[in-house]
């Protein structure tokens, strides 16, 4: 999510008013029509075959990206605080170090075991990991996982800290001058199937193409290998003008995705790599939440601004081929691929009323304010006459709450193919759960979860 909940809801005042004195029609009226919710029609939660419920506990706070392991039914969630999330994301354009969280976590629910209302809930520590300056602290983005065929996990975590005086450890004062000190930490579980800690093997830091992450997908190659999105290009120059002019003009195509792997120098003790490359060096309009598809082997990247998903071939780890292009019609924050290969997508149907969920986290201040799970598919002989959004696309609506009435505004949306429960997840608010079944051909009712 990052940037597009807080930087762009100034900046599509100014899109409006300038929309006709630009080169950029395309993109720009795209935007606003998507940024205003202009031909949607917006559904209500009993349209659909799907119980919610919330699951409230301080531990799943501004949960902003999940990640499933389908081997050990653990569910990992990145999360933050509230408050701290409003002072903190220099991707959005707000650089108050002091009002940080100091607490961001990896929360993990034993999927498979309820508890109450909610699961079996736990924090992972991560010893040895040295933070900023030994603090040992995470300050948390988006996230990515692989399942190790030892039994183990493996996470990939964005972390956005402030920079430091080396010397000192102090943090400097002008972050907004200096930049935020952006890496991609890879971590492993220990404890298998009941994780308990983290065990921190790489961080990669590439301050030239590494600038403004926003998600990361693994190659899942047994490597510490990823991509990674740069949600407003790899340059902050658009983030410190004084013109919202420039800025939104600035963004509208800069955006580009990043593959890092291990140097040759790396070894498991925290070492810094360098070796990344821009395998899409720019041209996307605020690329998302990212996801590489272990079933057909293909990279989505969607697009905020757009509402589509560009599909990359990635003929190399390092090498881009786009191969087609989705229409979901909606702005798009993460996507999440299932077990059956689908992959789904956390929308906002009109993102013009975001700013008033974002900027109070407490449930009830955002209530009329929709989101809504989208599901793309591969498209079968028996789609003929359904919605599609590509020439092998099938878009399914699964599940919308389209007048705010009991899901919060969510940046991600899991589906657990094996029970058909929802997970969904939220930057600003605890997280809930919903249950329900979709398949391909027939409807149930059952219990989901969902954040």
């Amino acid at each position: 999510m990052g940037s597009f909940s807080t930087f762009s809801l100034g900046v599509f005042a100014v899109v409006l008013a300038t929309l006709y004195q630009t080169n950029v029609h395309f993109v720009l009226y795209t935007g606003v029509r998507l940024f205003l919710g202009i031909g949607h029609t917006l559904e209500p939660l009993s349209a659909f075959p799907y119980k919610c419920r919330r699951i409230e506990d301080e531990r799943l706070q501004a949960c902003e990206d999940m990640w499933l392991s389908e081997a050990t039914r653990q569910l990992f969630l990145a999360c933050s605080e509230s408050k701290g999330r409003q002072q903190w994301s220099p991707n959005g354009g707000k650089y108050n170090a002091s009002g940080r969280s100091l607490t961001d976590h990896i929360t993990v629910l034993d999927i498979d075991e309820p508890v109450g209302s909610g699961f079996n809930i736990r924090v992972l520590g991560t010893p040895g990991y040295p933070g900023t300056h030994g603090n040992g602290r995470l300050h948390l983005v988006g996230m990515s996982g692989h399942d190790d065929d030892d039994g183990e996990t493996r996470l990939w975590l964005i972390d956005v800290k402030p920079s430091v005086d080396l010397a000192t450890g102090r943090v400097l004062d002008d972050q907004s001058a200096v930049g935020a000190n952006q890496t991609v930490e890879v971590f492993r579980t220990t404890g298998g199937r009941k994780a308990t800690s983290l065990e921190h093997l790489e961080s990669f830091w590439a301050p030239s193409l590494i600038k403004t992450p926003n998600r990361v997908a693994a190659v899942g190659d047994g490597t510490n290998a990823f991509w990674v999105t740069n949600d407003l290009g790899h340059s902050e120059s658009h983030l410190k003008s004084n013109s919202p002019i420039n800025n939104s003009f600035h963004i509208e195509t800069q955006g580009s995705v990043m593959h890092c792997s291990s140097s040759s120098s790396s070894s498991n003790n925290n070492v810094h790599a360098q070796n990344c490359a821009a395998v899409i060096p720019t041209g996307l309009s605020w690329p998302n939440g990212l996801v590489h598809n272990p079933h057909d082997g293909l990279l989505y990247v969607p697009s905020s601004m757009l509402g589509t998903v560009d599909i990359y071939n990635m003929t190399a780890a390092a090498a881009a081929t786009k191969v087609d292009t989705v229409d979901v019609g909606y702005s798009i924050d993460n996507l999440m691929v299932d077990k059956d290969g689908d992959v789904w997508a956390a929308v906002f149907p009109v993102p013009k009323d975001l700013r008033a969920a974002f900027e109070d986290p407490h449930y009830g201040a955002h209530k009329g304010t929709a989101t809504a799970a989208m599901r793309i598919r591969k498209k079968s002989r028996a789609d003929d006459g359904n919605e599609t959004g590509g020439s092998g696309y099938v878009i399914d609506k699964v599940l919308e709450d389209g007048f705010g009435e009991v899901l919060p505004v969510s940046t991600s949306v899991v589906h657990d193919a094996t029970t058909g429960r929802l997970f969904f997840s939220s930057e600003s608010f605890f997280l809930s759960r919903s249950p329900s079944v979709l398949t391909n051909a027939t409807t149930k009712n059952e219990d989901k979860a969902s954040t």
